[in-house]
């Protein structure tokens, strides 16, 4: 007869050398019996609400957004939106993996990020910086195996991917050379990273074989990574065109990004990797706030902006941060996957 043990290991009829059908269809009609009930039980396939009435826990129905035990790799790290958002994953606990073309300016990310620790008493974690151009796929790759060896042989199975840039150049005058480098890094660059962490995550783990639910056949069980999460930063000109400033490599290579969101997602579902997109808005970052602060023509285009804005202003890096943790967190958002969340103060719906 059919037994299932804890571990969900079905065993066919002990019968041996006989073709025992009656004992065959017994086990059929069994099966078919168990994954009904299990199906019943769960309260998935028949509602949303158990079927039971139960008083939970508050913490099975509350997400809690900390990252203690995990590596996340930040890339374009000494970024101004990065900072921030690096800030909130130490906040919650995460080591990081900081990575930009060179570790100059991320000493300096680094310092701040173990001050900011130590103002707000936090408990430390472990911070490693790392040069690597994310254009390069070798540079990548050989970023994403080193990384453990920084962090007591943890893999980093979370990703904020911000690297990349804009160019405002008319699409007649572009010259070929600049735009490919462009894509490149900005689409391309966002594929490598997600490769080489999930080839990491793949090879590290054995699948092992198990025994089927159907008798006389067996199964190999895939890796699951239920804490794996990739979030990358996309852009809302991945889905309309800016203006007044010509840049179309770049809106070209954010519209990429966001159906590469969406393709890996449907992939590594299997393996239980989330991927994810966050698409800001305008954002008044230190820098913008510098650029558009030095000239005239600089205020004309904060102007021409923000009045397409329906909330009328850009936005801060701090208003990112809600996103990107319920993007990481598994207690969050374990049923998002291949989503984009624009954050754009309502710019995209005019």
């Amino acid at each position: 007869m059919t037994t299932e043990t804890q571990n969900h290991i079905r065993e066919g009829p002990t019968v041996i050398g006989v073709d025992d059908s009656a004992a065959r269809e017994a086990a059929h009609v069994e099966e078919v019996t168990a994954n009904t009930a299990n199906r019943l039980s769960d309260g998935i396939v028949c509602g949303a609400t158990p079927d039971t009435p139960s008083i939970p826990l508050v913490s099975d129905i509350v997400p809690n957004y900390r990252l203690d035990g995990h590596v996340t790799i930040v890339t374009g790290g000494s970024g101004g939106l990065a900072h921030t958002l690096c800030q909130a994953l130490v906040a919650q606990g995460s080591e990081l993996a900081l990575v930009d073309l060179t570790v100059d300016k991320l000493s300096i990310v680094e310092g701040d990020l173990k001050e900011f620790i130590r103002v707000n008493k936090l408990a430390p974690v472990t911070i490693s910086t790392w040069a690597c151009d994310v254009s390069d796929s070798t540079q990548v790759e050989e970023l994403v195996r080193a990384i453990p060896h920084e962090h007591q042989g943890l893999l980093p199975d979370k990703l904020v991917h911000t690297a990349g840039y804009c160019q405002n150049i008319p699409a007649a005058d572009y010259p070929a050379a600049r735009a490919e480098h462009l894509v490149k890094v900005n689409l391309m660059g966002s594929l490598y990273i997600c490769q080489a962490m999930t080839r990491q995550l793949l090879e590290k783990t054995k699948r092992r074989k198990s025994i089927s639910a159907m008798a006389n056949s067996a199964a190999e069980a895939l890796p699951r990574f239920p804490n794996a999460s990739y979030v990358l930063i996309a852009s809302m000109s991945g889905m309309i065109v800016n203006t007044p400033q010509p840049q179309v490599a770049y809106n070209m290579s954010k519209a990429g990004v966001l159906h590469l969101v969406k393709s890996l997602a449907c992939e590594w579902a299997r393996y239980g990797i989330r991927v994810n997109a966050i698409s800001p808005g305008y954002i008044a970052t230190p820098l913008t706030k510098q650029v558009i602060g030095a000239s005239p023509e600089g205020a004309a285009l904060q102007h021409e902006w923000t009045s397409r804005v329906p909330m009328g202003r850009m936005a801060e890096p701090k208003e990112f941060v809600g996103a990107m943790l319920y993007l990481l967190s598994s207690h969050a958002s374990s049923y998002t996957t291949g989503e984009n969340l624009v954050v754009d103060g309502g710019y995209t719906n005019w």
